[in-house]
């Protein structure tokens, strides 16, 4: 139709000039609505519930962005291990866009076990210069610790017959249990309940999570009335109780990060970027309550991101090490041939994993025994056993090429890094639901059984422990980044809801990752192939005997 005869077709119909006028009406409004709606963006905003100043610090964060940028939240205050539960659960997609003002130790075990986060934010505290901070072990003075000095106080703690108290808020406290239990394991101080001696290897402290959720400053109370003696606390703790003379605070070599602000990352780009700026547009006192004077963009603070960058390796770590023991097929002790030996220590030193040789001026114990032997001159078979988990052997037929050890050392090699089963250690943080972190490469579906066993540690370093009878874990879940067990077989304490699993003990459970059989798509696809080559090898020799001359008659 032409512009004129639209026009005049228009003309002709008056109502249909007053239907055009009335669109144009309704989508000016709905433009000028836009801004509206975006700027009432509702977040949920979480909050580690630490006490009553850092809850007030939460709102007036909430009330600077809400005047700022709109933004309308629904506030939930949670305890350490809740908080990490929601991080790890949200989803930001169904469930809108998250803002949380965590501790550092809360973010990372939020991340280690899947948690899709950024970090926009780091805080500012009036009581330390800069945006990362020391933890600290206050002792009452007077106690017998004359000096700041770790080393004087871990004198104290060897020489002390009755193990000292030592109180926490949470495990998932940075300060308060993150940074001091890797001091003390560092140092050999476990968790224990007999006395101390002179001629003990390690040192026995008592750590014990007080009941009705006490923050840093009462457990500071509980030190200075000698209910107990030892405590962890960050600098802006340490700072209010300076001029007291009662107590003496004993700074830890491990700087962290202060408190995080972190967003979903599955939010709205816009979420983030409205959020960010109204970080960077904080004035200097903007938030002035308790130790959380503004809040700094985190990316313009390199401290902070080093010093999360070096707590990220401390906490996550890696497996222990998995002493193999390799012996020939006479058993015993007896080496096998010195080129499959050979090959075998280079494997086993090249593969990169948590597997290391056994040394037995070193090692106490070994945890696999490798049982090495030639079939022929290019082949090997390799016996795989698990002694503390009851499995049966694993049996591995290797090909290589003859009078070439560079082909059976990759052989090795690969039958290491994927063929073989894996032993993990329990996660201890996580006191509800036994975890063990993933880093291997395959899965385990829910249902599958894992033997599992309770360890006793006399010293890792050398794999000196004593081993329980296995029991049997199932998988209750499973994803990329954790597996978790069924807590059947796991001891519960006294209060029977959570599990007696403590990251400062001599005891944890190791589970063996039992490789499930590989059926792939290709695995499959040769087993048919094989069927049918063998039918048609079945048809082709009775096609044969039929056509034969004086064959059966037709």
């Amino acid at each position: 139709m032409s512009r004129l005869h639209a026009d005049s077709f228009l003309a002709g119909h008056p109502g249909r000039g007053a239907a055009r006028r009335g669109l144009r009406a309704a989508l000016l409004v709905l433009v000028l609505a836009l801004p509206a709606a975006a700027a009432e963006t509702t977040l949920t905003f979480a909050g580690v519930a630490l006490d009553a100043e850092t809850a007030r610090a939460d709102e007036r964060l909430r009330e600077y962005l809400r005047s700022r940028d709109g933004f309308r939240f629904e506030p939930r205050d949670l305890d350490h291990g809740a908080a990490v539960d929601l991080l790890v659960a949200w989803d930001a997609r169904r469930q809108g866009p998250l803002l949380a003002r965590v501790t550092p130790f809360v973010y990372l075990a939020a991340e280690m076990l899947g948690a899709n986060l950024d970090v926009v934010a780091i805080a500012v505290s009036p009581r330390v210069p800069d945006t990362t901070r020391l933890s600290h072990l206050v002792v009452r003075r007077g106690s017998g610790v004359r000096t700041a000095d770790p080393d004087a106080l871990l004198r104290w703690l060897r020489e002390r017959t009755e193990p000292a108290r030592f109180v926490y808020p949470d495990k998932f406290s940075t300060s308060g249990y993150g940074l001091p239990a890797a001091f003390f394991r560092r140092a050999g101080v476990f968790t224990g309940s007999g006395p101390n001696g002179p001629d003990q290897r390690h040192t026995f402290i008592r750590a014990e999570q007080p009941p009705g959720g006490r923050g840093a400053a009462e457990l500071v109370g509980l030190v200075r009335e000698g209910r107990a003696e030892l405590a962890g606390v960050w600098d802006g703790v340490r700072a209010r109780f300076a001029d007291d003379p009662d107590l003496l605070f004993i700074p830890l070599p491990f700087p962290a990060p202060n408190d995080l602000l972190v967003l979903s990352s599955g939010a709205d780009r816009g979420v983030r970027e409205r959020v960010t700026a109204g970080v960077r547009a904080m004035r200097a006192g903007e938030i002035g309550v308790g130790d959380t004077l503004r809040w700094q963009d985190f990316n313009a603070a390199p401290e902070a991101r080093r010093a999360l960058a070096t707590l990220r390796r401390q906490t996550r770590g890696g497996p222990p090490a998995v002493p193999i023991k390799i012996r020939g097929p006479a058993g015993g002790d007896a080496p096998p041939d010195p080129a499959l030996l050979e090959a075998a220590r280079q494997a086993v030193l090249l593969a990169g994993t948590e597997f290391t040789l056994y040394d037995e001026d070193f090692h106490k114990h070994f945890d696999v025994l490798w049982t090495l032997r030639r079939a022929h001159d290019d082949a090997v078979v390799l016996t795989s056993e698990y002694p503390d988990f009851g499995l049966p052997p694993q049996e591995f037929h290797l090909s290589h090429r003859r009078d070439d050890p560079e082909s059976l050392v990759g052989r090795l090699e690969d039958c290491l890094s994927n063929r073989m089963h894996r032993l993990r250690e329990v996660w201890s943080f996580d006191d509800r639901t036994p975890t063990v972190l993933r880093d291997v490469r395959f899965a385990l579906p829910a249902g599958t059984r894992l033997p599992a066993v309770r360890v006793v540690w006399n010293d890792p370093a050398n794999n000196d422990r004593a081993v329980g009878s296995p029991f049997v874990a199932e998988v209750a879940a499973g994803d990329f980044h954790a597996f978790r067990l069924k807590p059947d077989g796991f001891p519960r304490r006294g209060d029977g809801a959570r599990l007696d699993l403590d990251p400062l003990g001599s005891t944890s459970y190791r589970v063996a990752l039992v490789r499930p059989v590989a059926d792939t798509f290709l695995f499959r696809l040769g087993t048919s192939l094989v069927l049918v080559l063998a039918v048609l090898a079945a048809v082709l020799a009775l096609w044969t005997l039929v056509r034969r001359p004086g064959g059966p008659p037709r």
